[in-house]
C-alpha cells in the first residue's frame, strides 16, 4: 500500500479539497479512503484523478488454478481479513447465493498459463516444470522444514508449539490453516516456488528457488515436504462434486463476468480480463460540502458503516453496489468528516440520500 501511486493518490485527493500542505499530516478520513481504495470506484472531488488507484488485492488471472472453489464461495458470502500485515480489506458486497455462484464460476475460468522459459535465463526452472516434477512429500519432514525456515516469525504456528510472531513488522503472514483451505495444491506450490509471481509486492521471501534456480540441491524435496505439511493443515476435505465444470446454471460464468464489471472488481484486482472502470466511475463523485441540508455528517457516517441496497436507485443512476467495508463508527465518522470538507459536483439534489433515510422506509418501502 505504500507505493508511489498510493502517495500520488493521497496528495491528489487533498489537492482537490484545497487542503494539501507539504508537511501537513494526512487526514484520517483520507487515509481510510486510500487504504480501502475507494478511488477505484469513486471520483475524489470534482476533477478526474491523474492516477488510478493502486491494486490492493491479489491478481486473479490464475484464480481457477490457485483457489479452491468451495472456499471462495464461503469467502464471498462472508469476507474477512486474511493478512494482518496489510491495511486493505475485502468488502462485503452482500451477494445473493446465485451471485456468489456466478462469481465463483467466473473465477474458476481464469487460468492464465504460468510464466514460461525466458531467453535471458534458458537454464532456469519454470513453475510448470517444477510442479510436474515434484516428488511425493512427507508432512513430518515438512514440519522440520517449517521450523528450520523460521516460518513462525511471520505466521502463527499451526500447532501452537512455537512462540507467536513478534508485534510490529513481524506477524504479517496469513493464517496457514486458512491458506491451506483457500489454495489448491498447485496454488500452495506456486507460493513456495515464487511468492512474488503469485502476489507481486509480497514480503514473503523465496526459500527454495531464486529466479528459477534452486537455492539448495535438495530444494525440490524440501518444497515437496513443506507442501505436504501445509496441505495437511486443512484436515480431511469434504467429498463434494466439482460444480465448476458443469453444475452451474447456464450462463453462470457470463453473469459472473458482468458482476465483476458491475462491482468494479478490476478496480482492486488485476488479471480479470476486464478494463478498470476508470472512467466512468461505478459510483457517484464524492464531496458533500455543497450538498442540500438533507445530507448530514451523521446520516452519511451511518450509511458508510451500514450501506444499504436500493436497487431501483442504483439501476436508475447506473451505480454499482456500495459494499460493506466493516468500518467502525469512529472510522465512518472520520470519513464523513473528510467528505464534508470539500465540494462535490454541482446540482446534487439529495434524492439518493433521501431514499437511504430511515433504512429505506417511507416512499420507497422497505429496503432489500
Amino acid at each position: 500500500m505504500r507505493t508511489i501511486a498510493a502517495a500520488l493518490l493521497a496528495c491528489t485527493a487533498f489537492a482537490f479539497a484545497g487542503e494539501a500542505r507539504a508537511a501537513a499530516p494526512e487526514h484520517p478520513g483520507a487515509r481510510l479512503v486510500r487504504e480501502a481504495n475507494c478511488a477505484a470506484c469513486h471520483q475524489i472531488g470534482t476533477r478526474a484523478p491523474v492516477e488510478p488507484a493502486p491494486q490492493v488485492g491479489p491478481p486473479l488471472n490464475r484464480a481457477g488454478l490457485r483457489l479452491q472453489t468451495e472456499w471462495l464461495r464461503g469467502f464471498l458470502a462472508r469476507p474477512k481479513r486474511l493478512r494482518p500485515g496489510e491495511p486493505a480489506r475485502m468488502p462485503d458486497f452482500r451477494l445473493a447465493g446465485w451471485e456468489r455462484e456466478a462469481l465463483a464460476a467466473f473465477a474458476a475460468g481464469l487460468r492464465e498459463p504460468w510464466r514460461g522459459p525466458s531467453p535471458q535465463e534458458p537454464s532456469a526452472v519454470v513453475f510448470g516444470a517444477f510442479y510436474r516434477s515434484l516428488p511425493p512429500g512427507e508432512a513430518k519432514r515438512g514440519r522440520i522444514v517449517f521450523e528450520r525456515s523460521e516460518c513462525a516469525k511471520c505466521h502463527a504456528d499451526p500447532e501452537g508449539k512455537l512462540a507467536p510472531p513478534a508485534p510490529g513488522e513481524e506477524g504479517i503472514g496469513p493464517d496457514l490453516k486458512e491458506m491451506s483451505r483457500k489454495l489448491t495444491r498447485e496454488g500452495l506450490a506456486a507460493v513456495l516456488f515464487d511468492p512474488a509471481q503469485v502476489r507481486p509486492g509480497t514480503k514473503m521471501p523465496s526459500f527454495f528457488y531464486d529466479q528459477g534456480e534452486p537455492i539448495d540441491p535438495d530444494a525440490p524435496r524440501q518444497a515437496a515436504d513443506l507442501l505436504a505439511y501445509l496441505e495437511g493443515l486443512a484436515g480431511p476435505r469434504p467429498r463434494v462434486p466439482d460444480r465448476t465444470s458443469d453444475g452451474f446454471p447456464a450462463g453462470a460464468r457470463e453473469r459472473g463476468q458482468r458482476l465483476a464489471l458491475q462491482f468494479n472488481c478490476a478496480g482492486c484486482h488485476a488479471g480479470t480480463g476486464l478494463q478498470p472502470r476508470y472512467p466512468p466511475q461505478a459510483a457517484p463523485p464524492l464531496g458533500y460540502k455543497n450538498t442540500p441540508p438533507v445530507y448530514t455528517r451523521e446520516l452519511l457516517a451511518h450509511w458508510i458503516r451500514e450501506p444499504a441496497t436500493v436497487r431501483m436507485h442504483e439501476r436508475m443512476m447506473g451505480f454499482g453496489r456500495m459494499p460493506t467495508f466493516g468500518f467502525t463508527s469512529g472510522e465512518a465518522r472520520a470519513i464523513a468528516d473528510w467528505l464534508f470538507s470539500f465540494d462535490g459536483p454541482p446540482g446534487r439534489m439529495g434524492m439518493g440520500m433521501m431514499m437511504m433515510m430511515g433504512r429505506g422506509r417511507g416512499m420507497m418501502g422497505p429496503m432489500r
